[in-house]
């Protein structure tokens, strides 16, 4: 089952002095509190370069928890390398599936 997510959104930092730095956020309801959403980069990425293809992987912290449905931020940050191209567009996968796209990165500068 793929969870709802919301509010994604995703903003470069291109103040100086630099390094840029991308983030992606957003919100997933899971089942308890005790599950932590971690975003990595997919593995492989797509052919397009301007759109970053991530992952969210659901993982379940370890005690007793109250099943109740929470929602829990989701986050990606990342140091772009000197001379990158500018992402343009984020999608963001869980098991595969496309659960979420943002369709335009801000820049801050």
């Amino acid at each position: 089952m793929t969870n709802q997510s919301k509010n994604w959104h995703a903003w470069l930092n291109t103040m100086p002095p630099g390094p840029h730095e991308l983030h992606v956020a957003g919100d997933v309801l899971v089942g308890n509190p005790g599950i932590k959403a971690v975003v990595t980069m997919k593995e492989p990425q797509g052919i397009n370069p301007a759109i970053l293809m991530l992952d969210l992987h659901l993982v379940q912290e370890p005690g007793m928890w109250p099943q109740v449905l929470t929602w829990v931020p989701a986050k990606y940050n990342r140091v772009m390398p000197p001379n990158s191209k500018n992402i343009e567009a984020v999608e963001i996968y869980e098991k595969g599936e496309k659960i979420a796209s943002i369709d335009h990165v801000s820049i801050i500068s």
